[in-house]
């Protein structure tokens, strides 16, 4: 009897092996199988997982009659440090176990990055073909849609993107795109169209005339792969399931054999009774199996602790980033309230300041083709006017400083265009900018800023409240410490109770109330239904866990690209993720384009070298400068082809009697000097009209019957040609002597409005020059500042360092003792299973009397 009750100390060393078999060792552990030598450790466990604290006891032993109570104190807050170090120590080294486990049931499974990524494609491409074969317009493998549709595929022009047509286009293709249809956007079953392709390609289907790309998953692939992921899965439901099933059927066996056979049970017990060995035996392992029980249990409850410091960190970076969310929306919606206030003022002064400046549109062009002009008009003149100067026209007298205008202009023009082109521009540029990203648009800016700030309230105060929902669900979930212990417990519940009611009978047992015993009838009879539901429950635990674990690997394949399962909602997601702005997801990118380097200020812009324009400064005063005498000719010479003309003209010798008599005064205008009209005629021609008929009489009263001097016709001069020769001389050179004059005038005159307009543009530009910096002043210490500072805030990495937060709680804690705890709850199953046949042996035995050849006493049958 006593060599019976030194059991369970006897067994220390077979259960520490059993331990490092399962590889869950430490301080924890052996807390829960050596009872009398950590008994205090056990209670610092069982404390900590309360939130308890630690009670000083008399009866420790851990006090003598010298220790004062100060140093006692001291030595019990040590004990209670020490004692929760040691059970954070055994969790630590169980969540490594746990995450080691993982990491093995990843291996077996084939769980690679290739496995995961095939597995989403081929789950894509199933829910895909679904709604597929459900049809309708919505379907996937509608191709082509109207322009018009949110599903067309445009080019960043608003362009349909089509294939290539051919002459083997198929028909439908052509009548489809002759109707004005576009292709639709790609989606999970038509691929995208490279430039130049001439038939699209679907994603994975094969019934289309064109085949999917070469060494894409087809539908048939996708299936068996996701067969391939459910047999994987099914490794580890299944074994649960069959233990359930034969521990029923062995259950209705049992109950079959001792109810109506009358064989189990200790309905026929040996005769001659049991010896102490004999009884020795099913006791010692059923202590040794109840101990891998009370053990799974116990390890199970360091894994809950893993399990709720992980749901509360979860928890906690969901609030965290709930949190740091409103502050974060906090900080978009102040500079863009700014924004809204100001937009509509700021256009207005800059509308104000840019007003009358529109000469800057003309750029320096107002400058060059005014002085083209001028050097047109004034270039190479000669007087009289278009006259060409060359040996047979000695009257034709050229503009000496009208000579060098064109090189002149050439040297003006190229200065202007070198100095001011470049700044002109970019004025020109800033000021076209201003208007129509600024003021043109401030109204539509301010109502697009505007509804984002209601926006931004109203998600304010959906994350604040969301916020406060999350700490009061972790407030609740972290008082219901006990109650989740519970939970954990309740799970080996049944087990537990086996253990505790086979523990009494076999007590009984060993006693002299043997009928007692009969407990463990009850014992073995919940042992079969804890066997059933443990392993039911621990291979839906075991599915649960391997299939969240899956969602933990493929959420992380998803951080890549969140496009995959969320679609175009997700470009603000990975933003996120990939640090860029959130602007273009806002659709504030035109709206706000005048403060993010859509309006080009000045740099440098040097407005006194700009304006510099020295060579037309020389030019201009070098023309104004020149006086008549540009036109050099002697005007003696013109009063002495009149006395030569009026000795012809005026005569009376003979037949010839010509009385008219030429000036400056009529000169131009000789029909006057007869009081006759032009008829039409030029002077010249009426010169000739007027002496031809003279040439007889004249040429014959001549003297000596000499011919007249003609320096054009000396061999053949009349009368009437050396009239004319003498005329056209006085002519010519009376036009010279009148138009230069007029001529000067009007050089002054043009090169004056050219310098006028010069200067007034000079005083414009430089006025222009001040409006923009001050402009630029303005802009920057409000509306461009504003938006800097929206556009430095609208980044939102703190969501994807909150989601790894609580991914790492999740999967990286939560997961792996979720799945240890499965274990353990399958791992107290196959312990339960000896246990119900070590009560079953012992009931028997121990209820038999005697050590030899007595039998069970028919009153202590259990019937």
């Amino acid at each position: 009897m006593s060599t019976c009750r030194r059991h369970p100390r006897d067994v220390s060393s077979p259960w520490r092996r059993l331990l490092r078999a399962a590889a869950v060792a430490g301080v924890g552990l052996v807390a829960l199988s050596a009872p009398t030598a950590s008994s205090s450790l056990v209670s610092s466990a069982a404390n900590h997982f309360r939130g308890g604290h630690w009670h000083h006891s008399p009866s420790s032993g851990h006090h003598g009659p010298h220790i004062h109570t100060t140093q006692s104190s001291a030595h019990h807050v040590s004990r209670r440090l020490d004692n929760n170090a040691a059970v954070d120590k055994a969790v630590a080294k169980a969540n490594e176990v746990g995450a080691s486990v993982r990491k093995a049931v990843k291996q077996l499974r084939g769980g690679t990055d290739k496995f995961y990524r095939d597995l989403i494609k081929a789950v894509e491409i199933v829910l895909c073909d679904q709604k597929v074969k459900s049809g309708g317009a919505e379907s996937p493998r509608v191709r082509f849609v109207a322009p018009t549709s949110e599903n067309a595929y445009k080019d960043d022009q608003g362009n349909c993107i089509r294939v290539a047509v051919t002459a083997a286009t198929d028909d439908t293709v052509k009548n489809e795109y002759s109707m004005g249809k576009c292709e639709v956007k790609p989606n999970c079953y038509w691929g995208e169209i490279a430039s130049g392709e001439t038939e699209r390609r679907p994603t994975y289907a094969v019934v289309e005339s064109a085949q999917p790309p070469n060494g894409a998953m087809t539908y048939a692939e996708a299936e068996e792969t996701v067969k391939k992921w459910a047999q994987g899965l099914m490794v580890f439901v299944v074994p649960g399931i069959i233990l359930a099933v034969l521990s029923l059927l062995t259950m209705i066996f049992f109950l079959i054999c001792r109810c109506c056979c009358n064989r189990c049970g200790g309905r026929r017990p040996k005769e001659g009774g049991y010896s102490c060995m004999q009884k020795f035996l099913p006791v010692l392992f059923f202590l040794l199996f109840a101990v891998g029980i009370v053990v799974t249990a116990g390890v199970s409850l360091l894994y809950q602790k893993t399990l709720t410091g992980a749901v509360t960190d979860s928890f906690q970076a969901t609030s965290d980033t709930l949190g740091k969310g409103s502050l974060w929306i906090a900080d978009i919606r102040t500079p863009l309230e700014s924004i809204r206030d100001s937009v509509i003022v700021a256009a207005g002064d800059v509308s104000t300041a840019l007003a009358g400046t529109d000469f800057i549109e003309d750029g320096i062009n107002g400058l060059t083709t005014r002085l083209e002009d001028f050097g047109s008009y004034s270039a190479d003149r000669t007087l009289p006017e278009g006259c060409t100067v060359d040996q047979s026209e000695p009257y034709c007298i050229p503009c000496t400083v009208c000579t060098t205008i064109s090189t002149e202009v050439g040297k003006a023009t190229g200065e202007i265009s070198a100095n001011a082109g470049d700044g002109v521009d970019q004025l020109k540029s800033v000021r076209a900018n201003l208007n129509g990203m600024l003021v043109d648009i401030a109204s539509s800016v301010r109502s697009t800023v505007d509804s984002q700030v209601v926006t931004l309230n109203d998600l304010i105060t959906t994350i604040d409240k969301t916020q406060g929902d999350v700490d009061d669900v972790q407030s609740q979930y972290e008082k219901q410490d006990s109650a989740q212990k519970a939970g954990v417990l309740g799970l080996f519940a049944l087990g537990l109770l086996v253990v505790a009611l086979g523990f009494v009978g076999i007590l009984f047992g060993l006693t002299p109330l043997k009928f007692l015993a009969n407990i463990i009838h009850l014992a073995y009879f919940i042992g079969f239904i804890a066997l059933i539901l443990t392993f039911l429950i621990s291979a839906i635990f075991l599915a649960v866990s391997v299939v969240l674990g899956d969602v933990c690997e493929v959420t992380n394949i998803f951080v890549e690209d969140w496009r995959v399962p969320l679609g175009d909602a997700a470009e603000g997601l990975n933003a996120c993720f990939t640090n860029e702005s959130l602007i273009e997801v806002f659709n504030l990118t035109s709206s706000l384009e005048f403060a993010r380097g859509g309006i080009k200020f000045p740099e440098g812009l040097d407005i006194n070298a700009m304006l510099d324009f020295s060579q037309l400064d020389t030019f201009s005063a070098t023309i104004l400068g020149t006086t008549a005498s540009t036109f050099t000719w002697d005007p003696t010479k013109l009063s002495d082809l009149f006395t030569q003309l009026n000795k012809l003209t005026v005569q009376n010798n003979g037949g010839c009697t010509p009385s008219e008599t030429y000036s400056e005064a009529n000169v131009l205008t000789p029909w006057t000097v007869k009081s006759q009209a032009s008829g039409g005629k030029t002077p010249e021609e009426w010169i000739t009209q007027t002496y031809g008929p003279m040439d007889g009489p004249c040429d014959s009263a001549t003297a000596g019957n000499e011919n007249y001097a003609c320096a054009k016709t000396p061999s053949s001069c009349s009368f009437s040609k050396a009239v004319l020769e003498l005329f056209h001389g006085a002519n010519m050179l009376t036009r010279v002597k009148q138009d230069s004059g007029t001529f000067i005038t009007d050089l002054h005159t043009n090169m004056t409005k050219v310098t006028t307009y010069v200067d007034d543009f000079k005083v414009k530009t430089r006025a222009l020059d001040a409006s923009i910096n001050k402009i630029k002043t303005d802009l920057e210490s409000s509306l461009i500042k504003y938006v800097n500072n929206f556009e430095r805030a609208m980044y939102c990495t703190f969501i994807a360092d909150g989601y790894f937060e609580i991914y790492q709680a999740l999967c990286g804690d939560l997961m792996p003792a979720f799945t240890m705890i499965s274990f353990m709850l399958f791992l107290a199953g196959v312990f339960l299973i000896p246990v119900n046949i070590c009560l079953i042996i012992a009931v028997k035995r121990l209820k038999a009397k005697g050590n030899g050849g007595h039998v069970m006493d028919n009153e202590m049958k259990f019937k």
